[in-house]
């Protein structure tokens, strides 16, 4: 069970509706890189200044330099800026080999503590466990809405027909339904997992079950991890992000979206994203920015709107911008 968290829930408080309304973010900062308040608290300052309110965290974020330490330098953050009450949460538990319905509800007893807060906005399963039939992933996720310690619910890394079993068992039994996913999604194609257990939604498959559904997705890598800033394109031959991210159709891509942003005054980086968000689905790209600067970048290309035309063209080459 919850255990009492240490800042108790306030009387009367209403928790923020993860899938629509003025409280949904336009885009979610992730935690993952920092683990010392030196190194985050300069990144989620610059961040709330310019707007952000979303945020996105996990049990197991930075597990391999001390348990925890992701989502207590968050909440140290935002306990001493006085914004805990007003931060809208993404937050993420039961990773593999910890994929079990019996891990859900103490994994993120532990996470708000870490954080210092009693309720997440929205709460995922970080990796799917296809041994665990999918009713009893969603009957105890549910259960957390009922009692309001989360808002919603979804799953991160989830495969399709696993997905639409989830919506399915909720509607036949009358509980609330998934309001999330955050699977991969970027203008570039991930051709290769970037870690074990990762699934992109870039295909036609996920493309028009969301646009049906409207289930919002919260893609992670949502600018291509770093493929748009690099200084010659041709660098995703042969580097650091070769294995994960070469196609030619996505160098491509890459070529097609610095001719755009050089001519609408925008960062490749930042055109990217407005790619992300200029869907026929609801889009709240989780971005990871790890200095000041991009976090500037990111936030100024919410200002910026593709046209579909332009969005088809970086995408598939065909036709003209317009």
């Amino acid at each position: 069970m919850i255990t009492p968290p240490s800042k108790p829930r306030k009387a009367g408080k209403t928790m923020p509706d993860p899938t629509t309304g003025p409280g949904r973010p336009q885009v979610v900062l992730g935690t993952s890189s920092f683990g010392q308040p030196d190194r985050g608290f300069p990144i989620y300052d610059a961040y709330w200044e310019g707007g952000g309110r979303g945020f996105d965290t996990a049990w197991i974020y930075g597990f391999a330099y001390g348990p925890g330490c992701c989502e207590s330098t968050f909440g140290e953050w935002a306990a001493d800026r006085g914004v805990t009450d007003e931060v809208w949460v993404l937050a993420k538990g039961a990773h593999t080999p910890e994929c079990l319905p019996s891990r859900v509800e103490v994994q993120l007893t532990e996470s708000l503590d870490r954080m210092r807060r009693s309720d997440a906005a929205l709460y995922m399963l970080h990796r799917d466990n296809l041994e665990v039939p999918v009713g009893e992933f969603v009957t105890a996720l549910a259960d957390l809405v009922k009692r309001q310690v989360i808002g919603g619910y979804g799953m991160s890394n989830w495969p399709l027909d696993r997905v639409r079993e989830a919506v399915a068992y909720a509607a036949q039994h009358g509980l609330p339904a998934p309001a999330g996913i955050s699977n991969q999604f970027s203008l570039v194609d991930m051709v290769h997992p970037i870690y074990p257990g990762t699934i992109s939604s870039n295909d036609r498959d996920w493309r028009t079950w969301l646009a049906t559904t409207k289930i919002p997705l919260y893609p992670w890598a949502s600018q291509g991890r770093g493929c748009h800033a690099l200084v010659d394109p041709e660098e995703l031959r042969d580097g650091p992000l070769t294995e994960s991210w070469f196609s030619e159709v996505n160098l491509e891509r890459i070529g097609r979206v610095r001719e755009v942003a050089g001519r609408r005054a925008i960062s490749p980086t930042g055109l990217a994203l407005a790619w992300t968000r200029s869907q026929p689905f609801p889009v709240i790209p989780l971005i990871g920015p790890r200095t000041v600067e991009e976090v500037h970048d990111s936030l100024a290309a919410l200002e910026f709107q593709l046209t579909p035309h332009e969005r088809d063209w970086l995408e598939t080459g065909e036709g003209r911008p317009v």
